[in-house]
């Protein structure tokens, strides 16, 4: 005959206590003395209880204790990219503090016929860099549950955002210091979208607030020292070292005089450097190459050249945008993580041809 099931119940009665007692133990241990928690916690194991069902509590409390967090990319990609491994390890750091779960639910999905991720019981979500149009965002936020934006314009909602607009006048202000003039920009697709080449003057649509926000610095930079907007080519590609390899090849087989690659994220720049490198293009000598992001990836050893980078503090990101949805109920207001230029060993005074 199968041994019937622990329930909090069952375990009341076993200890002679009241329920309530026992859903404190698990639910509210300040309200139980710790003597008496002890003393619950050490019987429920003992007949193999793990404690009350989420489903059940969430129903009862309104509450479920996991938050869901979306991203643009495969859920591989949440692994393997040095600023998305560290902007949720600042989020886990809360949530250990505060008992809390996490939910990953990727906005790219090769089945996603085969999936709904948004009936995932969570009390409420962190949108990191989403594309404002893809229909999940839509029905996340459709859900009224309260949730906060990473990297993402939000005016209705509370917001986490770094620098980025004053950031890549930075980046781009520094590489025009040096006298270049002849370069171009490889950024991460704008939309869901991507594999373009345009120019600079192109219009871009807000449906990425980054890559807007990075556009626009290096916008104002170049107008603010007069090279024309139409004489700078932009690519879009995936975010990997294996798309800037391809950005960088596509771009200078356009503009073989280009002087200095503007990369929207280190693994772009990584990527472009490793192709300059094998068409014996030197790194900074002959083309100097920028990133965004200022983080070791995983598992790789130090490289040779510092990256000249923008050093963004990713686990401040995650913590904060953490602390704002458990720890202080979502409330509206942009909350800004301020970011820093790192001029390493990838960028040079412009090369010039010889007898130009």
């Amino acid at each position: 005959m199968r041994a019937k099931r622990a329930t909090l119940k069952s375990i009341a009665s076993d200890l002679g206590v009241t329920s309530t007692s026992v859903s404190n133990a698990y639910n509210n241990p300040a309200k139980v003395s710790k003597a008496l928690r002890d003393r619950i916690i050490a019987h429920a194991r003992s007949v193999n209880y793990d404690g009350p069902n989420p489903a059940a509590r969430s129903l009862r409390t309104g509450r479920c204790g996991a938050i869901g967090v979306l991203f643009n990319d495969q859920l591989s990609y949440a692994f393997t990219d040095a600023h998305d491994i560290t902007f949720l390890r600042g989020i886990s750091t809360v949530c250990e503090e505060e008992g809390a779960n996490l939910v990953l639910i990727p906005l790219k999905d090769r089945h996603p016929e085969q999936r709904d991720t948004l009936t995932a019981i969570v009390d409420g979500y962190i949108l990191n860099a989403p594309y404002q149009s893809h229909p999940t965002i839509r029905q996340a936020l459709a859900r009224g549950l309260p949730t906060v934006v990473v990297d993402f314009d939000a005016p209705d909602l509370a917001s986490v955002q770094t620098n980025d607009r004053e950031m890549m006048r930075d980046v781009v202000g520094h590489l025009l210091g040096l006298g270049h003039r002849n370069v171009a920009i490889v950024t991460f697709p704008r939309s869901e979208d991507h594999g373009e080449i345009f120019s600079l003057e192109h219009d871009f649509p807000d449906d990425s607030h980054v890559v807007h926000e990075r556009i626009a610095g290096c916008r104002d930079a170049l107008d603010a020292a007069g090279v024309a907007q139409g004489g700078v080519l932009v690519c879009e590609t995936v975010n990997s070292e294996e798309g800037g390899r391809g950005a960088a090849e596509r771009l200078l087989r356009r503009r073989p005089d280009l002087t200095a690659l503007i990369c929207f994220s280190d693994r772009l720049a990584r990527g472009a450097i490793g192709h300059c490198e094998a068409q014996g293009l030197s790194v900074p000598g002959r083309i100097s190459v920028t990133g965004f992001d200022g983080l070791d990836p995983p598992g790789r050893p130090a490289e040779i050249l510092r990256l000249t980078t923008v050093r963004q503090n990713a686990f401040e990101k995650g913590r904060r945008a953490a602390e704002i949805l458990l720890r202080e109920g979502a409330s509206v207001g942009r909350f800004g993580v301020e970011a820093e230029l790192v001029i390493g060993d990838t960028s040079a005074e412009a090369w010039k041809a010889p007898g130009a």
